[in-house]
């Protein structure tokens, strides 16, 4: 009987085995007969986050099939107009959010572009939520207002600083029933320039201009209660965006600076800063302009104009010492037992170490 050599059947089984290899990378792409090939993740045109026409946003890859898309309401307003999408329960509520869309908004046109789709939520609770939306969009400048079932986004910016605090308060407050805050991005209005201004009085520290958030105000407030041994703290802040680069550091070296005078004020308008007062003597004015330049960040500018008390001789100290308690004091006195005529005074008697 003939026999075979193993060097044949050995290239046959490397062969075989070579052929396997390659198949699966073939069939990768290939799908199954009668099946639609799946597209990568993230590349179906359902699995967006836009608004189709009906309101219903399309569901997710990770959403149940049987479950219910999301009912989607929107409006958003710019300086001319106020643009309405998304869906509404009925046509009677497609009226009533109409009107309170023209009483928010009596100057703006109105486009809308919404339909009647319907929903499995109360109107009432719907009606409710539009109202409380509408509301807060009233109070900016330019925004939107977005409903996804009964979850409330809210982007823009107030018209002022009043208005950035009702929206504020009102967000933080009690909501509609069964309404939720999912993102608050409101933005305050823009301040310029952004000003902020520090005032020391002989009895009290008035700050006034604007700061780029409420911790910014705690911040400035906390520090000034710790430098000014004064009894009475005026804050007239109002909370703006538009802040420099770097204020709060700025804002800190100005109020060590004028906590070194005894009354002063400094200024700063956009990197720009201004110091003025009077210091206790020469020193303390020169140091305090050093001390403020130091202090500040490199993209601020300064000026100062801060002038000092001389030292007063025996004659200047008694000179006020009558000024200030002595003659007021007179002065009373003669007044209540009449015999003291304001009009008509006589002159004073010389000093002793004047005769």
């Amino acid at each position: 009987m003939a026999r075979y050599a193993p060097v044949p059947l050995c290239a046959l089984v490397l062969g075989v085995l070579a052929v396997t290899l390659l198949l699966p990378e073939e069939r990768t792409f290939a799908a199954p007969e009668g099946e639609p090939a799946k597209a990568a993740k993230g590349t179906s045109a359902k699995n967006t986050a836009s608004v189709n026409d009906t309101g219903a946003a399309p569901e997710s890859d990770a959403a149940d099939e049987n479950s219910a898309p999301v009912y989607v309401w929107s409006a958003s307003r710019s300086q001319s107009r106020i643009i309405l999408r998304g869906a509404v329960p009925s046509e009677e509520d497609r009226q009533t959010a109409l009107g309170m869309v023209k009483a928010h908004f009596p100057d703006l046109k109105v486009e809308e572009r919404v339909k009647v789709v319907d929903a499995g939520f109360p109107r009432e609770q719907w009606l409710a939520a539009v109202s409380f939306s509408l509301q807060q969009l009233a109070n900016m400048k330019r925004g939107k207002v977005r409903l996804s079932d009964a979850n409330l986004a809210v982007g823009g910016q107030a018209a002022n600083a009043e208005d950035y605090a009702q929206i504020k308060k009102a967000l933080a407050g009690q909501l509609p029933a069964g309404l939720t805050l999912t993102n608050d991005d409101v933005r305050p209005p823009v301040a310029d320039p952004f000003v902020f201004t520090a005032d020391l009085g002989p009895n009290s520290l008035s700050l006034a201009g604007s700061v780029p958030s409420e911790n910014a105000r705690k911040h400035v407030r906390d520090l000034s209660r710790q430098l000014f041994e004064r009894p009475g703290l005026d804050d007239r802040l109002e909370v703006a965006s538009g802040a420099p680069k770097n204020w709060d550091e700025a804002v800190s070296a100005a109020l060590r600076a004028l906590s070194r005078l005894e009354s002063g004020k400094v200024a700063l308008s956009g990197i720009a800063v201004s110091i003025e007062g009077v210091a206790p003597d020469q020193g303390t004015a020169v140091a305090v302009s050093y001390q403020l330049r130091r202090d500040l960040p490199k993209m601020f500018s300064t000026s100062e104009s801060i002038k000092w008390k001389k030292a007063m001789g025996p004659r200047e100290t008694l000179l006020k010492e009558l000024a200030t308690n002595v003659i007021p004091r007179i002065k009373t006195t003669a007044e209540d037992s009449g015999g003291w005529r304001s009009d008509v005074l006589s002159p004073p008697n010389p000093l002793a170490n004047e005769q």
